[in-house]
């Protein structure tokens, strides 16, 4: 009886590498998936930020400044966040209330059914896909606690690196 070769063992900077790898690759199909979402009956043209931030406005079900909304996403350009939001405030996506010197967001009927819509469709074509994952030992909240705590990590190795650089 012959042995089924066994694969090389990898380095753990290879096994970084190939994480590296996975997750620019799922970051992209996330990305695509949403986009592919920002082209409905209703809307055209939206970017996945775009996407992205209704559905977080829609989701927290609350009014949210976008300072908020950058720092929820992770996201540093303060413009980018702001020029989305004007751009679905333009199309009656979300509105803004002032309230002090601050302007708070908030999604409109319209953002709650495009954010519908996406639900539709995440039931339609992601959920079935999904289900031909193995589930044994798959905790969808456990995977999210990973990948929130390996964010974090790959935060603070940046600002180490960045400081170590001046």
């Amino acid at each position: 009886m012959t042995k089924a070769p066994t694969e090389p063992t990898m380095t753990e900077a290879e096994q970084l590498t190939e994480l590296e790898l996975t997750l620019t690759v799922l970051w992209n199909s996330v990305r695509r998936w949403m986009s592919q979402r920002s082209n409905s009956s209703e809307v055209n043209g939206l970017s996945e930020l775009d996407v992205f931030l209704l559905h977080l406005l829609v989701y927290r079900n609350r009014r949210l400044r976008a300072i908020d909304l950058a720092f929820a996403l992770s996201i540093d350009d303060m413009h980018l966040v702001t020029y989305s939001l004007k751009k679905l405030q333009r199309i009656g996506m979300v509105e803004s209330s002032k309230i002090g010197k601050e302007a708070f967001y908030e999604a409109t009927d319209k953002g709650r059914e495009h954010y519908e819509g996406f639900h539709e469709d995440r039931r339609t074509y992601l959920e079935p896909a999904m289900a031909f994952m193995p589930q044994q030992g798959v905790d969808i909240a456990k995977v999210n606690q990973f990948l929130r705590a390996l964010s974090g990590m790959y935060e603070q190795a940046a600002r180490a690196a960045a400081s170590s650089r001046g």
